[in-house]
């Protein structure tokens, strides 16, 4: 009679299969993981350049709603005011003037104040990868200017809206309208 014997274990073929399995589902799943974790970086870079964005836009406007009634200078591209600080209840100026100047300087946007009654100097850093900044200024009369205050001899009246479009490396181009304080809504 003859004897049967059962296999115990597996045949070097099936090891073969089987370890092919696993890595081709190891290797998947590796790609799976390197793709979400570059798609994480890619946001939060972008969410941090956002969030830089942002904060330069915030600094101008702010600096816009507190203009005063000194004349704006805006001249090459480059963009001149005085400042003063939150108003109170009552609408009064209250706090130290500033003369604040905007430039474009080798693709970083720069703020530079500097305190009428305390001359305190500060440059601060903005905007990095400014590929091209423009300023204007809006008076009914006129229209939209690229420099201010008009040639000599005309009747100026103070502008009524800021105008700023800047292009960057990540992004082709952002405007921002602003009204003047004192400006008609």
């Amino acid at each position: 009679m003859p004897v049967t014997t059962r296999q115990q274990g597996f045949t070097l073929l099936e090891l073969v299969i089987a370890m092919a399995i696993f890595a081709v589902l190891g290797l998947a799943s590796w790609r799976l993981f390197d793709g979400v974790v570059r798609a994480e970086r890619s946001g939060a870079n972008h969410e941090q350049y956002m969030r830089t964005l942002l904060r330069a836009v915030a600094v101008i406007e702010r600096d816009v709603l507190q203009v005063t009634v000194h004349p704006l200078v805006l001249e090459q591209g480059v963009l001149q005011l005085q400042r003063g600080n939150w108003r109170n209840p009552l609408d009064q100026p209250r706090s130290e003037l500033q003369n604040v100047t905007y430039r474009l300087d080798q693709g970083t946007l720069w703020r530079e104040s500097l305190g009428v009654e305390h001359p305190v100097a500060q440059r601060q850093k903005l905007l990095d990868d400014v590929l091209e900044l423009r300023w204007r200024l809006y008076d009914g009369k006129l229209g939209w200017r690229s420099d201010w205050p008009a040639a000599a001899g005309q009747p100026v009246d103070r502008p009524q809206a800021l105008e700023l479009t800047f292009s960057t490396a990540r992004f082709e181009q952002i405007r921002r309208v602003l009204l003047l304080p004192g400006s008609a809504s």
